[in-house]
């Protein structure tokens, strides 16, 4: 059997309150591996779909090449530095004057850690603004609708580097009141750029689902637009966990040291999460209607209809509602394994 445990093994010379803060701080490190897993497994379906269509059409999408490319480069490099970090913490410095929690700190600022941090912000402006150039498709591209949005994102990646400075500067770095209040203003217009977003996207799809419920009926409406849908492309999940972690860091909570650490890769996560959607051809371009894949090659005629016939490529189908004279009975929509299929 193994030995009992004995309290008289826990650190010497450090309170119940010291210990929660270096539990709180090693379990967010843990929390933000857990997140990495979730991203890499995300990174090798976008990177297997681009190796599909590559197969399929011979075109590459560079594009999206790229931003997951440095994504995930960014996020390893980061996670690299983070466990790094983590490891002078609790072992390599473990006797350091009150603790792990007080080694992190006073050495928050060191070439190591700092990297680390600068990565994830640089990875929480492309986050973003990916957000933002699929709220400009979404929203036909139009420039006028862009123009606070876009002040939003540039004043986040003006305090980015406010804090980037500050963090290094200050002499208890990241907790220095300086950058606390420069990093309370970065994520809150991260956050609210990403809810702001979050709303007008899926405003625009549930109009999107109504006008293809009275187009085609309910059935396509609810098939090609789902609350998921909406919260995928919409990157919610960073919202909700960033507003989790603001709440708790403007209350200076131990709380916040075990949700700070994933936010960075959690960030990563959502772009990712959007561009298997693109990459899939389920996410959303303009008004003119979701792509999807089929087994139907489209063709436009006149009148607005589209014929379909056997080849694998994408369709997409209008939400402008029909003319009035048009019902969703007048509609016909037939679909055979290979075959010709007619939307009147």
């Amino acid at each position: 059997m193994p030995p009992a445990l004995d309290p008289s093994f826990a650190p010497a010379g450090e309170t119940a309150d010291d210990l929660w803060l270096e539990r709180s701080l090693l379990n967010g490190v843990v929390l933000a591996n857990v997140a990495y897993g979730i991203l890499l497994t995300i990174t090798i379906q976008c990177s297997i779909g681009l190796l599909n269509i590559y197969r399929r059409t011979g075109a590459v999408a560079w594009w999206i090449c790229t931003y997951v490319g440095l994504m995930s480069t960014m996020a390893t490099a980061a996670i690299a530095t983070q466990n790094l970090f983590n490891q002078w913490c609790f072992i390599d410095f473990r006797d350091y004057p009150g603790g792990p929690f007080v080694f992190n700190v006073s050495f928050y600022a060191t070439p190591v850690n700092a990297a680390g941090f600068g990565l994830y912000t640089i990875m929480a402006w492309m986050a973003d603004g990916l957000v933002l150039h699929r709220f400009f498709v979404i929203y036909d591209r139009s420039l006028a609708v862009l123009v606070i949005p876009a002040l939003m994102w540039l004043g986040g990646v003006a305090s980015g580097i406010l804090l980037l400075i500050s963090v290094t500067h200050s002499d208890d770095s990241f907790y220095a009141q300086r950058s606390v209040n420069i990093s309370i203003a970065f994520w809150s217009l991260s956050l609210g750029l990403n809810v702001i977003l979050t709303l007008l996207i899926s405003g625009r799809l549930l109009l999107a689902r109504y006008h293809l419920k009275s187009t085609i009926g309910p059935r396509y409406g609810q098939d090609y637009i789902s609350v998921v849908n909406m919260l995928v492309e919409s990157a919610s999940l960073y919202s909700v966990w960033a507003l989790v972690f603001l709440v708790t860091y403007a209350r200076g909570s131990a709380a916040q040291n075990i949700f700070l650490p994933a936010l960075g890769q959690i960030q990563a996560i959502a772009p990712l999460l959007i561009l298997t959607r693109v990459i899939s051809g389920r996410a959303w371009g303009t008004t003119a209607g979701p792509s999807y894949q089929t087994g139907f090659r489209s063709t436009s005629i006149p009148g607005g209809s589209t014929i379909a016939s056997t080849a694998e490529t994408r369709i997409e189908i209008p939400l402008n509602r029909l003319p009035d004279s048009k019902t969703p009975s007048d509609i016909l929509v037939q679909r055979e394994n290979q075959s010709e299929m007619f939307v009147k």
